[in-house]
Order: C-alpha cells, then sequence, then structure tokens
C-alpha cells in the first residue's frame, strides 16, 4: 500500500463558511415570507376595498341612465336600487384572491418592467405584484334595480310594452319565461346594455300587477353613499 495515503488530511468546511451559507438561506426564506405577508395584508386591504358598499337605495335614477331603455309610471316607482359591478361578482373576486397572491410574484417576475436592463427593477416587481392582486378578474357592469308594487296594470299589458319598446331600441329579447303566477323577460344590445324585467300577480287574479322589477346593467358613474338596501 502506497505510503502517502498516510498523510492524506480531510479538511472540513470552515465552520464561517457553512454558517454564512445558512445564514444567506434564512434570510432567503424570511424574505420571501415576509413578501408574501406583505402582499397578503395589502391584497386583504385592497379587495376591501375594492368590492365597494353593498347595494344601496337612491331616491332618483342616475343621470346616465340608458335614455333608450323607458321606465314605466315613475310617479309610482316603490324604490330604486343602485348595485356595484364589484359587489355584485364579490364572489368571484374572493375566490380568485388567493390564486393571485400566489401567482403575483412569478407574473411580476415574467413582466418586461422587471428585464435585468431596468434601473427600477425591485420597485417595477413590487408595482407589478400589487396591480395582479388587485386587478378585477370579473365583470364590473353595475345594475340598477327599479321596483313598483300594488300597480292597476295588467302584467300582461307591461310586459308586452316593454317587449315592444325595447324592440324598437334594438333590443333583442334573449330569454322569456312565464310561471303560474309571473312572467320575466331579458333583454340585451350589442352595446352591453342588458337587462330584465320581471312582473308577478296574485293566483287567480290577472288583472292588478302585485309586484314588478326592471334591472338594467350598464356602466354608470359612482354614486353617492345613501342608504345601504336590506
Amino acid at each position: 500500500m502506497p505510503k502517502d495515503i498516510d498523510n492524506i488530511e480531510i479538511v472540513e468546511p470552515p465552520i464561517e463558511e457553512l454558517t454564512k451559507k445558512r445564514g444567506g438561506f434564512i434570510r432567503t426564506c424570511l424574505t420571501s415570507c415576509l413578501l408574501i405577508v406583505i402582499l397578503f395584508i395589502g391584497g386583504v386591504i385592497a379587495l376591501r376595498l375594492s368590492l365597494g358598499p353593498g347595494p344601496q337605495s337612491i331616491k332618483t335614477l342616475p343621470a346616465d341612465f340608458p335614455a333608450d331603455i323607458m321606465v314605466y309610471d315613475r310617479d309610482n316607482i316603490d324604490n330604486i336600487t343602485f348595485v356595484s359591478g364589484r359587489y355584485k361578482n364579490r364572489g368571484v373576486e374572493i375566490a380568485a384572491f388567493f390564486p393571485k397572491i400566489i401567482l403575483s410574484p412569478l407574473i411580476a417576475h415574467l413582466s418586461p418592467a422587471n428585464s435585468p436592463d431596468s434601473s427600477a427593477n425591485q420597485s417595477g416587481s413590487w408595482r407589478s405584484m400589487w396591480n395582479v392582486a388587485t386587478t378585477p378578474v370579473s365583470d364590473q357592469t353595475d345594475s340598477i334595480q327599479i321596483e313598483w308594487r300594488d300597480l292597476d296594470t295588467s302584467p300582461g299589458f307591461l310586459m308586452s310594452y316593454y317587449k315592444k319598446e325595447l324592440q324598437k331600441k334594438n333590443f333583442s329579447i334573449d330569454v322569456e319565461s312565464t310561471g303560474k303566477s309571473f312572467q320575466q323577460i331579458t333583454f340585451s344590445r350589442a352595446d352591453g346594455i342588458s337587462g330584465a324585467f320581471y312582473a308577478s300577480w296574485t293566483m287567480g287574479d290577472k288583472s292588478r300587477t302585485t309586484y314588478a322589477m326592471l334591472t338594467v346593467n350598464a356602466s354608470f358613474q359612482p354614486i353617492a353613499a345613501t342608504t345601504t338596501a336590506p
């Protein structure tokens, strides 16, 4: 056996080197965890703000209510409710929130703003992650709901009236449905405005409308906070 084998010395890595590597790994993990926590907290705050208030009772129709949609018997309107698109789709936004938080660092990393040539790489990364976390994933179309109660007009007349007037304004009647004590239609137009009209009556008496509701889906100017509908 060669004599040199007895002289072989096993050199272990310096303690300082191991400590340095372990410390760097721990710092990286802590930084990543802190980033996720900050994104989560910021996302929760943004989510609460973006959902906006719940349904709001308003006294008059918004100034930008579509002029092509007629409103029957304005003097006898029982209630007008504004529902923001953000609030309507809160279920979808909440469901998409956690996946967005998890994926936002990856999407931000792939963003062109975070290329090596960018002088504001870190700032752009944070901005990209924030945009991903707070950008809505659902349709943000608002709704106005107009309600009537105890009208002397028959439901059949109201339904015929709305179908005729809507078709004059180039709306298409998409769905018609009739039950034992109600009728309903949905309508839409190529410009994105859509809605529904519903009318009900007491069983055995179709001469009076006990309840009617017109729903119009469109983009409205922000409504000043008033009374929250029940």
